[in-house]
């Protein structure tokens, strides 16, 4: 598999700090703590459905990202 636009969006969005992170800690771990950064840990009354297309795309994006390297790594 190898990475297609969706994916280098993705790595864009991401940054290279949390990719370097993601290479130690493993797809996995970065995966969740996209899902922490921007659902989990988001306080009670601040998680109204008001994300727009561009924010859906980023988080997306970054998560599919995790899941390319994810495959491609192994």
């Amino acid at each position: 598999m190898e990475h297609d636009d969706w994916s280098r969006l993705g790595e864009k969005n991401m940054g290279e700090h949390n990719i370097r992170w993601g290479e130690k800690a493993g797809w996995d771990m970065l995966i969740k703590a996209i899902l922490n950064d921007y659902w989990a840990d988001v306080p009670p009354g601040r998680r109204e459905n008001t994300w727009n297309r561009e924010k859906i795309d980023m988080v997306m994006s970054k998560l599919y990202y995790c899941w390319v390297r994810r495959v491609c790594d192994k």
